[in-house]
């Protein structure tokens, strides 16, 4: 009877073929990226307080890019990214604090401007909703995206901004299509940083 004897590098080259995930590709990235845009849009929109927020989608497509790269270990181009999610209407942001800019217009009067918002206090130059992808995550059967929304409301005084964490987790379904499988609120407009 003979016997082999794997040696350490073979060994360790077997266990690491073993133990691999999975490659991704930047199709794999896009096939799932419009389905993610939309449903944290919604989130934000149906979660907006007693007034969803009106007004534009602002996209952190650089934020967005290294998601992709995250995911496929390839830089991804911002342009392309941002025509794969397919969202017309929606502005590309590239200074996230940009889109969000609190204005403080000073000390306020007890008027019924003041307590619009109008005159005085605290208030958003501009408001809507903007997404910021955090992470992805893979294995070898799941992608999980970590995107947060900020969304603002010019229509009440204080202006406020409320900060949503989602966890949105893929799979492959029989067909070889990603399909949003769960969702996973991390953090809620009033929970504590």
């Amino acid at each position: 009877m003979t016997r082999a004897r794997l040696t350490t590098p073979a060994l360790l080259a077997l266990l690491a073929a073993a133990c691999s995930t999975p490659r991704y590709t930047p199709s794999d990235y896009y096939a799932l990226l419009p389905d993610l845009v939309r449903f944290a849009e919604a989130d934000a929109r149906q979660n907006g307080g007693p007034q969803p927020p009106t007004g534009p989608l602002w996209l952190d497509v650089k934020s967005f890019a290294g998601g992709g790269w995250q995911l496929t270990d390839e830089t991804l181009n911002r342009d392309t990214v941002f025509a794969r999610m397919a969202m017309p209407g929606a502005q590309r942001v590239e200074k996230p604090q940009d889109a969000l800019v609190i204005q403080d217009t000073g000390t306020v009067a007890a008027t019924p401007e003041a307590a619009a918002g109008f005159a005085g206090g605290r208030w958003v130059k501009s408001y809507g909703v903007m997404l910021h992808l955090n992470q992805v995550k893979a294995d070898n059967k799941e992608i999980a995206a970590t995107v947060t929304s900020y969304f603002t409301d010019r229509r009440s005084w204080p202006t406020g901004i409320c900060r949503r964490i989602q966890r949105v987790t893929y799979r492959k379904d029989a067909s070889g299509a990603w399909k949003r499988v769960k969702n996973e609120l991390r953090k809620g407009c009033d929970d504590p940083d």
